[in-house]
């Protein structure tokens, strides 16, 4: 039988809460995740200076506004994981990519710089999953 890990955290507030600090302390700013992202190319922000916006990326694991920039850039992350093989303080627990998914939900939940996007193909989704998952009949009762 196999066991699950201990969940990190009961909500995912208090994981944000918890875990955004802890990684921002790690990171040294010193930008080597903002120069390996190949986003940065795609929203213009190649030519920025990479440690103002990283500094920006810890600010915002930390409840506090950060520059456009940062905003911009944790807004285009399409995890592609290569700032995680770069990082030179991964050995230390410093996950980059998860340092920056939680920057961008601080910017949504926390500071407000960003908005949450509407998702319109959600619930046809969730209807979709449930009629794989149920008989005929329930489909017939709750779909």
């Amino acid at each position: 039988m196999t066991t699950l890990p201990a969940a990190r955290a009961q909500t995912t507030e208090e994981f944000l809460a918890k875990s955004g600090p802890e990684l921002a302390a790690l990171c040294t700013e010193c930008g080597a995740c903002f120069n390996a992202c190949p986003m940065a190319d795609y929203v213009g922000l190649r030519g920025a200076d990479a440690v103002s916006v990283v500094g920006g990326l810890r600010g915002l694991a930390n409840d506090e506004a950060a520059p456009e920039e940062t905003v911009t850039w944790v807004n285009a992350c399409a995890k592609s994981g290569l700032c995680v093989d770069v990082c030179p303080q991964k050995d230390a627990g410093l996950n980059a990519m998860l340092l920056i998914r939680i920057a961008k939900q601080r910017a949504i939940n926390a500071t407000r710089q960003l908005s949450a996007k509407p998702d319109p193909s959600y619930f046809p989704r969730i209807k979709t999953f449930a009629r794989m998952q149920l008989s005929h009949e329930e489909v017939e009762q709750w779909l």
